[in-house]
Formats: structure tokens, sequence, C-alpha cells
């Protein structure tokens, strides 16, 4: 199975950047409309628009929700796509070292036969981190 693997760095403090994956209108500045909920267990939708994907609905549920605690915090969710077909898992890791915020990628589970719709993804977190995420926080 194939990996999206990312990791940028934030000049933020893990309190500032961790809203932005878990507060659902924050979500929505950076990523897409969405029904998130910070609890594990709970089931949420992203509404990706046409423009700027598969305009697909895309089903999730948290699997983990650590909040901030000792420097660093975690969140897992299911990421599933009807057309075609993929049900991923995405896991993202905050890391705070010295004032600033480390935000590691882990988007799984692609099989083989998905590169087309994986690269897709590839190319959108390489934007959404770089060019949507970071500007917000970094103001």
């Amino acid at each position: 199975m194939g990996k999206i693997i990312r990791s940028i760095n934030i000049n933020a403090k893990l309190a500032d950047v961790w809203p932005y994956f878990t507060d659902s209108q924050k979500i929505a500045d950076w990523l897409m409309p969405n029904t998130f909920e910070a609890l594990q267990g709970s089931k949420f939708t992203m509404d990706c628009p046409p423009e700027a994907g598969a305009g697909e609905v895309v089903e999730c549920q948290v699997k983990q929700l650590k909040p901030p605690k000792n420097g660093m915090a975690q969140l897992v969710y299911t990421w599933v796509i009807n057309n075609p077909y993929t049900e991923t898992l995405l896991e993202l890791e905050l890391v705070e070292t010295a004032g600033t915020t480390r935000v590691n990628l882990c988007h799984s589970g692609w099989e083989l036969g998905q590169s087309d719709h994986k690269t897709r993804h590839e190319m959108g977190w390489d934007h959404l981190l770089i060019n949507a995420l970071i500007p917000l926080i970094e103001v």
C-alpha cells in the first residue's frame, strides 16, 4: 500500500496550530467545508468542491484524538471517497519545539491501481499545507 508523507514547520505554538485541525470553521478555512467534531469515534463529512478535487463528499471517522500535552498532539481519521471507492487513513502528528510546530501528515492505504487518485491527493496536500494552512496561522 502506498503512503503520502508530508511535514511542514509552522512558526506558531502548538496551542495556536491545533484548532486548525480540530475546529470545524478553521478546518473549512484551509481544507474544505465539514461537519467535524473533536470527539473520538465521531463520524463527519468533508465537502470537496469540484474546483479543488473530485467534487465528492469525503466520509470520515475520528479514530484517535490526543489533544496537546507535553508539546505533542495527534489526530487520526478515516478518509473514504465513493467515486472511485477509496478507503484511506489520515494521520496527523503535531510536535512543538521552541515555539514552532512541526506537522507530520501520513495519508496511507492507497492500493495498486489508485496511482492517479493518490497523485491528485499528493498535489492537493502540497498545495493546502503550504499555500492555505501556513498563511492562515503565520499572520
